[in-house]
């Protein structure tokens, strides 16, 4: 199952956080695992492939303060998400957080009230459920709704670990494939690919773009990213098997997030 939950807090009094709280929802996210089961919350945190799931930064109408730094009120409401990826994580999170409304939870130093989770999309635009065998279905198996143009919103700052740099361009043959990569690691669907790094290559091209750089902050280190939109086109001739996956690929990343750090709330992206 793919899962996308949208969960409000409020500060139980005024505090200060960072504008970059994407490494303080990672530990959250971990805290919270840990508490419904440890041993996964362990698994996880020692994996390197692939991670089952991604969280956002913390959004909303923050108070200005301090350069760097948002003030939230507790007369207001902010949110964050969670993605999952597997079944067994989806499960696990669909049973912790339907009963956690009204709970405590702590982000940075900050005690917030829980005050409501959103697991569909009819709550939220950023909430929704699917499953990897749904979106294979519906584009490769059924073939429905594949278009030739396909728009990706950037939410949050995004960038790809090439090597020992990060790339700053939403280059197709770096976008999509990484995001196949990710889906043939989760998805347990093995897919044909051959020649798909070739047809991103000949065929998929930017055909406009507004973006913008953003710095991401954590404690330690930053990273420079991209905002914005960008609209990619198919260029052949004709529908294809490959026009099908990028479809798909371009619905899959609404979970899976694209490029570096995902679960520390960079990469936030969907298709519009």
């Amino acid at each position: 199952m793919l899962l996308s939950a949208v969960i409000e807090i409020s500060p139980l009094k005024q505090c200060v956080l960072p504008t970059s709280t994407g490494n303080y929802i990672h530990g959250l996210f971990f805290n919270l695992l840990r508490t419904c089961d440890a041993d996964l919350a362990l698994k996880l945190h020692g994996d390197n492939r692939a991670k089952p799931f991604t969280v956002s930064p913390l959004h909303g109408n923050f108070s200005p303060v301090a350069r760097g730094h948002n003030g939230l009120d507790p007369n207001k409401k902010y949110w964050f998400r969670f993605t999952s990826l597997n079944e067994e994580l989806s499960s696990k999170l669909m049973t912790f957080l339907s009963g956690s409304r009204g709970k405590t939870c702590v982000i940075g130093d900050n005690e917030m009230i829980i005050q409501d989770v959103i697991l569909d999309s009819a709550g939220h635009s950023w909430s929704g459920s699917s499953a990897h065998k749904r979106l294979y279905d519906k584009y490769i198996i059924r073939q429905e709704g594949i278009c030739k143009n396909i728009t990706i919103s950037f939410f949050t700052p995004t960038t790809f670990k090439q090597e020992d740099n990060y790339l700053l361009l939403p280059i197709p043959r770096i976008l999509f494939h990484t995001t196949l990569e990710k889906w043939d690691t989760l998805s347990g669907i093995s897919i044909d690919r051959k020649d798909f790094l070739s047809w991103l290559e000949e065929n998929c091209m930017v055909s406009r773009y507004e973006l913008k750089t953003r710095m991401w902050n954590f404690d330690k280190y930053k990273y420079a990213g991209f905002v914005g939109e960008v609209e990619f086109t198919d260029t052949s001739k004709s529908d294809s098997f490959y026009r099908a996956l990028w479809n798909l690929l371009a619905d899959y990343i609404f979970w899976s997030g694209v490029g570096a750090k995902t679960t520390m709330g960079m990469g936030i992206a969907r298709r519009l």
